[in-house]
């Protein structure tokens, strides 16, 4: 065998055997890598691997002279023909590709909202609520003119010679009989009642319907009668009620109890208090004046008729001008049915206003208001009256007992006597009597100086 066939023996052996070892060194390395190495770098080793080259010979040699192995086995080279292997540094990491750029995420596209079938939605809502109030305002309507009313308190009006349809619907309208006033001049039109109402006195409630209204001013009515009736300054609820059951208008109970007992709507009847040791609720809102009521009348319509004159008198403006000066409405009506018993002239009003209005505001050195009249209005109605007697209740009037202003009016004062109290002169006084004679009232900022126009007078 020739020197060269044998060197060609030894490098398939050697590279045989160079072969095997590579290959179980590579196992090792990738198993040893995949541990420590990210995925992207097996992926190049592999790469490398997959292009290994493999020398057979001494020109394949020459050919991959200097080629670095992946595996850290060095570089073959031939030398006399002899294949060498020599240790060189380890070789550069192979690079690796790039990865893929990800790719972007497509917008997602909008729904467009469906704005025509929320339009219709909002629409057959609006639709529905419409029709909804509209059934309810007839439903109020046709209750109105069937006269389906709780309330079925009578009172008489007078319609005067000459009132046209309208004008009546006008006077029902304001006395609260009706509530729709082109419906009721609609609903006389129908039954032929426009031009042939007759005037007079008309007998009404607020539970009548309009066909019943309307056959009644069809019809001729005779007058009723008529009485007149003064109520001085100074009247009692209970001496009012003997008055009017004197006269015939109505039972004096019936209207008693009717004039505590009904809120008729007015402005002045929230400052009204409820307290339970009062002998009347509206003691002192009966107005003193002249009035004319129908004979046989209902005590309602007697009580509504006095109720609204008092309305007139206790305005918006009274009510303003007692919150300037520091006092309730009915505090006004108190004190002012007290100047009234006790002032003995219009003049003297004003002066005896600002003695209690000081007692008022000095209630240290004069807690109680020591009214004459008060006693009186205990001896002579309360006791009268009550059934049973309630030394509560005397004490909550008496101003010899009780603290400041007696717990309600004890008459029904003018005009006159609430505006005392509302513009009450501005004095020092905290004491006056007054001559029993002339009526002229005597007044002292001292209880000496008091004592001293009593001796005067002679009332000691």
């Amino acid at each position: 065998m020739s020197e060269k066939n044998n060197y060609e023996n030894i490098d398939e052996l050697l590279s045989s055997i160079l072969n095997d070892s590579r290959s179980q060194q590579a196992e090792s390395t990738v198993a040893e890598q995949a541990t420590t190495k990210p995925a992207s770098d097996d992926l190049s080793k592999t790469s490398v691997m997959n292009t290994a080259v493999r020398i057979d010979n001494e020109q394949d040699m020459d050919t991959v002279s200097g080629q670095t192995n992946v595996f850290n086995f060095g570089t073959f080279q031939s030398s006399h023909g002899k294949t060498v292997l020599s240790e060189q540094e380890e070789p550069e990491e192979a690079p690796v590709k790039n990865r893929e750029k990800p790719q972007k995420k497509k917008k997602k596209k909008r729904r467009k909202r469906n704005y025509t079938a929320y339009g219709g939605i909002v629409l057959a809502t609006l639709v529905l609520c419409a029709s909804i109030l509209i059934s309810l305002f007839i439903i109020v309507v046709i209750r109105d003119v069937l006269g389906i009313e709780d309330n079925d308190n009578q009172f008489t009006i007078y319609v005067e010679e000459g009132s046209t349809t309208w004008d009546i619907a006008d006077q029902l309208y304001d006395e609260g009989v009706i509530q729709y006033k082109e419906v009721f001049v609609a609903f006389a039109r129908i039954m032929g009642a426009d031009g042939n109402m007759y005037p007079g006195d008309l007998d009404v409630a607020y539970n009548m319907s309009y066909a019943d209204i309307i056959d009644d001013l069809m019809e001729a009515r005779e007058s009723k009668e008529t009485v007149t009736i003064t109520f001085i300054e100074g009247i009692t609820l209970y001496e009012a009620a003997q008055l009017l059951e004197e006269n015939g208008v109505c039972d004096a109970d019936e209207f008693i109890y009717t004039f505590n007992s009904t809120v008729f709507g007015f402005d002045y009847e929230q400052y009204v208090s409820s307290e339970t040791l009062k002998l009347y609720k509206y003691e002192g809102f009966l107005f003193p004046d002249t009035y004319e009521f129908y004979v046989g009348d209902t005590a309602y319509n007697v009580a509504k008729k006095i109720r609204e004159r008092t309305n007139e008198i206790l305005d918006s403006d009274v009510i303003a001008r007692a919150k300037e000066i520091g006092m309730s409405l009915e505090d006004v009506v108190i004190l002012a049915s007290i100047v009234q018993k006790e002032a003995g002239t219009i003049d003297d009003m004003p002066a005896v206003a600002s003695v209690f209005i000081n007692r008022l505001n000095n209630p240290e050195s004069y807690p109680r208001l020591q009214s004459d009249a008060t006693t009186a209005y205990i001896d002579n109605i309360i006791t009268q009256v009550m059934t049973v007697s309630s030394q509560s209740m005397c004490d909550a009037y008496d101003t010899y007992t009780c603290l400041g202003l007696p717990v309600g009016a004890i008459c029904n004062p003018g005009e006159d006597a609430i505006n005392a109290v509302l513009y009450a002169d501005d004095t020092e006084y905290y004491y006056f009597c007054t001559d029993p004679e002339t009526g002229i009232a005597y007044f002292a900022s001292t209880y000496d100086e008091h004592i001293a126009n009593c001796e005067l007078l002679g009332i000691m």
